[in-house]
């Protein structure tokens, strides 16, 4: 116990005490401190802390503070110092444990690994003294890579920092939480044409023909079209009939991780009638020696391999520039070309977010131009001359 303690007014669970601290000289007689020391118990734990203080007031005070603290759930110490490795390994294995997207988790790694190394070239050991001239300094090192590259990474270290300070609490402050980071404008994406779909239609052989169509008329992901089974296509509902589209990502889910429903349109629906039920799959591979049947599984590469020499085919300029994903950029601007509005838009394409749905909107050269030729102003005074 203190020496010449005495309770603080005011103060319970805990109640704090203040006085001098006795310890033992080399001589071997004792002595008491000049500055006040705080004690209480908590959680049946004697506690003792300096006030750094010899006037009593001042000591008083501080220990009203320190009630404060304690009440409000604060830490009164400060946190152990973590090392860059020791807080990179806690943050991936709390990313693992949510099951990030195998992707997502390489991504991850990588960029921390980077930083890692980093750390260890500049001999920096702890994660605190990691500030804004060092994050900088390592987003230096990656002026060979893409401005989206460079920031998809800095937002993994500036999130790394986030988490151990405000999740974790192994940071006692965020020492780059003041950075601001830029978003690069996103690259513009090619965008098929109405007219260019129909030649591919048209041109496309009789295995890749209801791939491009049902891309075409549906704006799903190539993942989501090659898990689609056929017991998530309802030909017997209204109309057309409609599609549940339930799979496609890494977890067996769609990448939004909710399910969705697409009508099914009046051009699709006799390739789904006619096409043959091999398995529960509804798309298949090319038939191959393997496969003869052609019961193999779609494959992302294979397909967009056969995309662009279709467009090569059918006389497209620069026919390498198409991908599949095109097909769901050509799909959200012929459903803009409809003021099909934006909430049905992004319900069919399986997205939360319009700002996503504006990069896949393309105006076309023709619709720009009736659009600018349909302005009109008043007629204008005849003139004197």
């Amino acid at each position: 116990m203190l020496a010449n303690r005495f309770e603080v007014e005011g103060t319970s669970n805990p109640i704090i005490h203040v006085g001098h601290k006795s310890y033992r000289k080399k001589d071997g007689t004792s002595a008491r401190t000049k500055t006040y020391y705080a004690e209480w118990s908590l959680g049946n734990k004697q506690q003792r802390r300096s006030l750094k203080t010899k006037n009593k007031t001042a000591a008083i005070n501080a220990a009203h503070a320190l009630h404060d603290k304690i009440c409000n759930g604060e830490r009164l110490e400060a946190p152990k110092e973590y090392t860059v490795d020791e807080a990179v390994k806690l943050y991936l294995d709390t990313c693992r444990a949510r099951r990030l997207k195998p992707r997502t988790m390489a991504a991850y790694e990588h960029t921390l690994g980077k930083l890692k190394d980093f750390c260890k070239d500049r001999s920096i050991v702890y994660l605190g003294r990691f500030g804004q001239v060092e994050f900088w300094a390592f987003v230096n090192t990656m002026n060979h890579l893409s401005k989206k590259t460079v920031y998809d990474r800095m937002v993994i270290v500036q999130q790394l920092f986030k988490w151990c300070c405000e999740v974790a609490e192994i940071l006692a402050k965020n020492p780059i939480r003041k950075l601001k980071l830029k978003k690069p404008a996103s690259k513009k994406q090619p965008c098929f044409t109405p007219e260019q779909i129909r030649t591919m239609i048209d041109t496309a052989d009789d295995n890749l023909r209801p791939i491009i169509v049902f891309l075409a008329y549906t704006g799903c992901r190539v993942g989501e079209m090659r898990d689609l089974l056929w017991e998530d296509v309802h030909l017997d509902a209204n109309g057309n009939g409609v599609l549940d589209i339930r799979h496609g990502g890494s977890d067996d889910e769609t990448k939004g991780k909710e399910s969705r429903r697409i009508p099914i349109h009046s051009e699709l629906r006799p390739y789904l009638e006619s096409m043959p039920r091999i398995d529960e799959r509804v798309f298949h591979s090319h038939p191959s020696k393997r496969y003869p049947r052609g019961n193999g599984k779609l494959v992302d590469t294979r397909l967009l391999d056969q995309v662009k020499a279709l467009c090569k085919k059918c006389g497209f300029e620069n026919p390498t520039q198409y991908k599949v994903h095109t097909f769901r950029h050509a799909f959200v601007s012929m459903l803009a070309r409809q003021n099909v509005s934006y909430r049905y838009a992004l319900q069919l394409v399986g997205h939360s977010s319009s700002k996503i749905l504006d990069l896949y909107f393309s105006v076309y050269d023709e619709d720009a131009a009736r659009a600018i030729e349909s302005i009109e102003l008043p007629p204008g005074q005849p003139s004197d001359d």
